[in-house]
């Protein structure tokens, strides 16, 4: 998609800048911010720049790639074994096996892992998998930044940041599946015989949803941007990010300058953690900055699919579970972060955060009886 954008469709998007004078508040919410004079679609943030592309270049390859695979993975049954194989592990945390799917499409790309979630059957079980889903889940293009940011220190630092949203996932996990009213449904299911797909029919279901992607997601991600750059244009972010500063100094252990990477993150995380390349941060800061661009808000594309799928409430409820454990998980790195690793402090305080969660498990089961 890059070259149609670059070879066809920029020269309009230039033109229509030319006549808009290159500037002013109707060229800054179309077109957004020329970058070093010229156009920049991931990063002008205009509403037919980065808001067309987003979806339709960001997004739909991975859309497109991850629904094949998925559609192959459906008519061979094997998508029913594997539901099964995780069925005790995903209850653990609220979830029955089919839940799988969301976290495994996540790791391409959280818009079609968000727009999974709608199989799941109770709300309970959609606000479990969302939340887990946005925090714990890097996309490709995430991860793809994640090894460039960290690999030059060495494949130890990005384990240490696999490993922290493994331990973010069970424990946000289980403390959900305590906390939230309800239970988990059982999984039934008949297991199908191994067969070789029908690729007629693996391609009319691909087209079939990207064309629902493409009639919910756009507006929405049209939406989003106009939000976004209007909070920019009257200042708005520049003041959160004032507000913020004290926070991220000592909580954190990051510069103010990883202020603004951390907010833009919210339009693309990817963008957001190549910003950081020119701060000059130390292997532990980037650890912790990248660790929390995980954690703290799904994209733009992912949150509109999610308000969409849970509700503005639910969204409000499940943003600030992200907010609190993206602040909770980098004052913990911060203060326990060595370069060895985790310290001996760190995992005592990881053993007693699953101390406490079993004791209000085995609390509620007495109840119970």
């Amino acid at each position: 998609m890059n070259p149609l954008f670059m070879n066809l469709y920029k020269p309009i998007v230039t033109k229509i800048s030319i006549i808009l004078g290159s500037g002013g508040f109707i060229h800054n919410i179309l077109i957004g911010q020329l970058i070093n004079g010229d156009i920049n679609f991931e990063q002008s943030f205009g509403l037919i720049t980065t808001g067309i592309y987003i979806p339709l270049s960001a997004v739909l390859p991975y859309i497109i790639s991850f629904y094949f695979i998925l559609g192959l993975m459906e008519d061979t049954g094997f998508l029913p074994r594997l539901a099964v194989l995780v069925d005790n592990i995903m209850h653990k945390v609220g979830l029955h096996g089919f839940s799988i799917i969301p976290m495994i499409l996540g790791f391409g790309c959280n818009v079609p892992a968000a727009l999974a979630i709608r199989t799941l059957e109770s709300k309970r079980e959609k606000f479990i998998a969302s939340t887990l889903m946005a925090i714990s889940i890097p996309c490709m293009a995430q991860s793809a930044m994640i090894i460039g940011l960290l690999g030059p220190y060495g494949g130890r630092y990005i384990g240490y940041v696999y490993m922290t949203l493994v331990l973010v996932w069970i424990i946000v996990g289980l403390l959900l599946n305590r906390i939230l009213p309800g239970y988990s449904s059982d999984l039934l299911l008949e297991i199908p015989s191994f067969r070789v797909p029908s690729f007629g029919i693996v391609l009319k279901k691909l087209w079939m949803r990207i064309f629902s992607f493409l009639k919910e997601a756009i507006p929405f991600v049209l939406l989003g941007v106009l939000i976004v750059n209007l909070l920019y244009l009257f200042g708005i972010l520049s003041r959160v990010a004032f507000v913020l500063k004290p926070l991220f100094n000592t909580i954190l252990g990051l510069p103010e300058d990883a202020i603004f990477a951390m907010l833009m993150g919210f339009l693309r995380k990817d963008l957001a953690m190549g910003l950081l390349v020119p701060l000059d941060l130390s292997v532990k800061q980037l650890v912790i900055a990248s660790t929390m661009l995980t954690i703290y808000f799904p994209c733009i594309a992912t949150f509109v699919i999610l308000i969409r799928e849970l509700g503005i409430v639910d969204m409000f409820k499940a943003s600030v579970i992200m907010i609190l454990t993206s602040i909770t998980v980098g004052g913990f790195l911060n203060l326990t972060f060595s370069r060895s690793g985790y310290s001996l402090l760190g995992w005592m305080i990881i053993i007693m955060i699953f101390l406490i969660i079993k004791n209000i498990s085995l609390h509620n089961e007495g109840l119970k009886e």
